[in-house]
């Protein structure tokens, strides 16, 4: 076999295995941009409820100081809470 014909044959496979590593190489990055707006989304709706997650305990730290420990402060506390599941939810 002359050498030219080997090195078109080196070059045939070296270019089909270029473009299989390319388009391997482009589907894992497109995989990665999907992975990353999921995280991205998680951690707004983390962020989210963490604020109402404060913003119920301020509430509930507010009414406690303002009239004591009374047993309705925190019923409405835990009803307001579970009104806020039930909004959330329909979301």
């Amino acid at each position: 076999m002359s050498e030219f014909a080997k090195m078109d044959i080196f070059f045939f496979i070296t270019s089909v295995a270029v473009v299989v590593l390319g388009l391997l190489l482009a589907i894992l990055i497109i995989y990665i941009i999907k992975i990353s707006r999921d995280i991205k989304y998680i951690s707004q709706k983390a962020k989210s409820e963490a604020d109402l997650i404060s913003q119920d305990l301020s509430d509930l730290r507010q009414n406690v100081r303002g009239g004591g420990s009374k047993l309705k402060y925190f019923a409405s506390f835990f009803s307001g809470l579970r009104n806020k599941a039930k909004k959330s939810d329909k979301k």
